[in-house]
């Protein structure tokens, strides 16, 4: 598709020849064309992260930025398999995020136990030699979260290759 300025006009055509000086050029769905608007939320998040980090919440500030920056990727890629990849690329390194900070409890023999989720949960820092318990689950959370993202990012990683082979079948 083409879209054509001409009298004033933007309208669209099928490419048929070679275009001219009168027109934009291609453009294709999944480019940042649409609205602003629609990607507010994503922009949103980004600066989101950006505060955690300036806060000094450093690990969660990498992983909120991660997923702003995969979500953003995902929006303005145009083909399936782009967006399996960027998928891929966000869930692997969210999952090397998670297995960092994990690394680093087992390093440090402190983690940071969260008592449920939502507006009432709380979290207390906890050591290994203190609250062995609280701190085995605090890092195994971690390292599973790390586990299931690499997983995930293998299979998405997996999914854009087919995407790929199909779309060249036809």
């Amino acid at each position: 598709m083409l879209w054509v300025v001409g009298n004033g006009k933007l309208t669209c055509k099928e490419m048929g020849s070679l275009p001219d000086e009168s027109q934009l050029g291609c453009t294709t769905k999944g480019t940042m064309t649409e609205s602003p608007a629609r990607y507010g939320g994503v922009a949103a998040v980004l600066v989101f992260g950006i505060g955690l980090l300036a806060v000094g919440k450093t690990w969660a500030g990498l992983g909120v930025l991660v997923i702003g920056a995969t979500a953003m990727a995902m929006a303005l890629s145009s083909s399936a398999s782009g967006k399996a990849l960027f998928a891929a690329i966000g869930a692997v390194v969210l999952g090397g995020v998670l297995g960092c900070q994990a690394a680093s409890n087992e390093v440090s023999g402190t983690a940071i136990y969260h008592h449920g989720f939502g507006r009432r949960s709380r979290s207390e820092l906890v050591t290994r030699e203190v609250s062995p318990a609280k701190f085995r689950e605090a890092t195994n959370v971690l390292w599973a979260g790390s586990i299931i993202c690499v997983l995930g990012g293998a299979i998405a990683f997996g999914f854009s290759r087919r995407l790929d082979d199909c779309a060249a079948d036809f």
